[in-house]
């Protein structure tokens, strides 16, 4: 037979068919007249596949003829027909499908001479009569191409994989018997189907279309849910409502929200409103769900971020909610690559105690929670507290001897407002100012017929809203701007103070005498000096106050700008400064007609002590305010703030700023940070001095910021390794724990007096996604949707296409 090469086999001999272009002209008019024939004598069953099917092979049969390689025109036979063996059926019954799905029917070779067995031989009018029919030249059998495209277990395996060779039972008893038996039937149905899917579509795709247009619409009205949730809790409001059923009147904020999107909203108001679904996920369970899944998003990106900075310090504090339970908050701070010190709040967590065990239990397993390495801890910044910078027992010793390069820093901010009450409590002068402002807030602010008085004082004076102060401030000692915005408030409001406490005295039958005693406090020279000079004081300190709570400072800025301060307060101890203040509250009290200065009765210290008299006998009115108070106030917040800032000045961090700002660097410097942070000490001096040599070529200013800057630009930091790593370490060391006062600010807005009963996850989840604002504002919706499916939990709507 013919192999398709251009070569004859040896066991069989082929004939080669040889027409002129007459003959092939009459061939192919004679195969069509047939094949229309033979197609009105189809069976019904079969008929649609068989058109089909008939359709491909004339067509490529007509190709065949088309393309028989012709001799010379002075030659009458043709070349020997080309045999494609990837289409022979004896290739098995897989390569049917294959064919079938690529376009490919029965292989009905013809203009073939077929070889004789036993006198017989296959005949080519076969396939018009049998459409289903193939034959194999190199077995020389005939196979069913429906039946080998999709077999059952019924097929008759010899027109599947054996093959047909009894050609004197073919035409009238096999072929025909093969075409009337139920699998041949069942397999000429699939035929049809498939092809009539091919054109319109099988009802397996309609219905995955089906299913993935529902989830498709289930996930964007989860999306909608999702992002009105989000916006909830990050603007921190109240997402449920006291009654969410169908009779009330206010469904809580959510709801609310949610019914307001539906009305520019298809989605929200088929799921939501009209309810063609019978789930709608807005219950406080899933609201509960989702608010998690959505802050360990934000976690997960915070330690990541963490896990790629390699180190960092922690912040913690504690505080008390309205619920009475005691609150830890635990900031992270750490560095990123473009050198930017960075803190982000982990959350709040209940405890039972506040020892310094229970704390470092609590920080500790918060660690190892959320896959952080207590070996990769550099830092620790704390308040005052015993049970937390203990030197034994507290909390940064418990740490430390787990992680001794762990540092405590006792938080700047909380060193200076420590200063300033200690400075409020020790000088009788400065106490009684204070005593006398917090009381006068109290005064008037705990009737509102006082605050009326008050009111219509401001409105005879021709005082208005925007003009300065329109209240009066209270005094706190854990709200450290409190103090300057009291005095302030009081100098603007003196006179409208003055009246309303003069109206009460005289109207008040109850409260008059509380007035009367106020004024008799406020109406003297030395209460007028003591204000004014304090405003001054406070104003000064307010200043460094607001710098400390900053956190992108660093241990060198802190130092700077403590010194500054105090030399400015040291500035204060003059003769002209204490002029300035002198000729501002005489003026307001002969504004106010007060009485000139005079000296209180000397006091005598008694005889068993030695006698005489505490002041000087020469000591005139203005002395006596020099001498004790004036210099006495100074030199006490001076003093107090020298000795207090002592406690972080702590030696590695200065050798530090010495490698990065000095030059030259003390020798210890590099030895002291090289032992203690296992950094080569070779590398961090050659490195140093080059940096240093590049930084002065283009930079005259030598401060950290610049420097940082330098090594932010172009690629310093991958040339300087160790350098960079030193750099990092000390932007890492914190300044101070006001991060965790601002995360208590937003407590107290989250767990008020109406959501006093929130529990300690959801209050967690809320605190997480309202402090992190940046970071929920990148929240994925497809993440939240795929963790929540993801749930053992069966879910009602679908939201997965697989």
């Amino acid at each position: 037979m013919w192999d398709g090469l251009g070569t004859t086999t040896s066991n069989e001999t082929v004939a080669i068919l040889k027409l002129d272009d007459q003959q092939i002209t009459s061939h192919k008019k004679i195969k069509m007249d047939t094949c229309y024939e033979s197609s009105k004598t189809e069976n019904k069953l079969t008929g649609t596949a068989s058109n089909t099917i008939s359709k491909n092979t004339m067509s490529m049969e007509d190709e065949s003829l088309d393309t028989l390689p012709v001799e010379s025109p002075n030659k009458s036979t043709l070349s020997k027909p080309i045999i494609d063996t990837n289409r022979d059926p004896c290739q098995g019954k897989e390569n049917a499908y294959y064919l079938l799905s690529n376009g490919f029917g029965p292989y009905q070779p013809k203009n073939y001479d077929f070889p004789k067995r036993g006198g017989r031989k296959f005949r080519s009018e076969w396939f018009i009569s049998f459409p289903w029919l193939e034959y194999s030249p190199s077995k020389d059998s005939a196979y069913c191409f429906y039946c080998r495209a999709f077999p059952s277990n019924k097929s008759d395996i010899t027109f599947i994989s054996e093959g047909f060779r009894q050609w004197s039972k073919a035409c009238f008893k096999s072929f025909p018997k093969h075409e009337q038996s139920v699998p041949h039937k069942e397999s000429s149905t699939k035929i049809a189907g498939y092809n009539e899917a091919k054109q319109s579509g099988s009802i397996i795709i309609k219905v995955n279309t089906q299913y993935k247009q529902e989830v498709a619409e289930n996930r964007e009205y989860l999306k909608c849910v999702l992002e009105t949730l989000l916006f909830c809790a990050r603007q921190g409001i109240a997402i449920r409502g006291h009654r969410e059923n169908e009779e009330s009147q206010n469904k809580g904020n959510f709801q609310e929200l949610i019914n307001l999107r539906s009305r520019d909203n298809d989605i929200i108001r088929h799921y939501f409103t009209e309810k063609e679904k019978n789930f709608r996920y807005v219950s406080g369970e899933y609201l509960n769900e989702f608010l998690g899944y959505m802050a360990n998003i934000v976690i997960r990106d915070i330690v990541d971020n963490v896990l790629i900075a390699n180190i960092f310090i922690i912040i913690v504090d504690e505080t008390q909610d309205l619920s009475r339970h005691e609150q830890v908050a635990i900031i992270l701070r750490y560095v990123n690559n473009d050198f930017s010190p960075i803190e982000a709040f982990l959350g709040f967590y209940k405890v039972e105690s506040t020892d310094g065990l229970t704390l470092s239990l609590l920080i500790k397993n918060v660690l190892i929670s959320n896959g952080l390495q207590l070996k990769c801890l550099r830092g620790q910044c704390y308040d005052g507290a015993a049970s937390m910078r203990g030197a034994y027992k507290g909390v940064q010793s418990r740490i430390k001897e787990e992680n001794p390069l762990a540092l405590y820093v006792h938080c700047n901010a909380h060193i200076l407002n420590l200063c300033l009450v200690d400075l409020s409590k020790q000088i009788s002068h400065v106490r009684s100012v204070f005593g006398t402002l917090s009381t006068l807030h109290n005064f008037i602010n705990a009737s509102s017929k006082r605050q009326a008085v008050f009111d219509n004082m401001r409105s005879k004076l021709n005082m208005k809203m925007g003009d300065g102060p329109s209240t009066l401030k209270g005094l706190s000692d854990t709200r450290w701007s409190c103090r300057i915005d009291a005095l302030e408030s009081l100098i603007f409001n003196y006179q409208v103070v003055i009246d309303s406490l003069e109206n009460i005295s005289e109207n008040d039958s109850i409260h008059g005498s509380d007035a009367n005693s106020l004024l008799k406090s406020m109406k003297t020279f030395e209460f007028l000096f003591c204000v004014n000079f304090f405003r001054d004081i406070m104003s000064i300190t307010n200043i460094l106050s607001k710098y400390l709570q900053s956190s992108n400072i660093d241990y060198s800025s802190v130092q700077h700008m403590t010194k500054a301060t105090i030399q400015e307060l040291s500035n204060m101890r003059c003769e002209d400064k204490f002029d300035m203040i002198w000729s501002k509250a005489n003026v307001m009290r002969i504004d106010n007609e007060i009485c000139s200065p005079i000296l209180s009765r000397k006091s005598k210290v008694p005889k068993k002590l030695g006698g005489g008299l505490k002041q000087n006998e020469n000591c005139n009115v203005k002395d006596h305010y020099k001498i004790n108070i004036y210099f006495q106030v100074l030199d006490t917040i001076i003093s107090d703030m020298k000795e207090r800032f002592k406690e972080n000045d702590i030696h590695i961090l200065n050798c530090m700023q010495d490698i990065i700002v000095n030059e030259p660097t003390k020798f210890t410097s590099f030895r002291d940070v090289s032992t203690m942070y296992g950094f080569n000490e070779s590398e961090l001096k050659a490195e140093t001095k080059i940096f240093n040599r590049m930084y002065r070529s283009l930079n005259t200013e030598n401060t950290i910021q610049s420097k940082i800057k330098y090594m932010r630009s172009g690629d310093n930091a991958i040339g300087f390794p160790t350098l960079a790593k030193l750099y990092k370490l000390f932007l890492t060391i914190p300044s101070n724990s006001a991060a965790c006062e601002r995360s208590f600010s937003c407590l107290r807005r989250l767990k008020n007096y109406l959501r006093s009963t929130m529990g300690q996850s959801r209050l967690n989840h809320l605190g997480i996604l309202q402090i992190e604002r940046e970071r929920s504002l990148n929240i994925n919706n497809d993440e939240v949707i795929k963790q929540f499916d993801s749930s053992t939990i069966p879910r009602r709507l679908k939201f997965n296409n697989f």
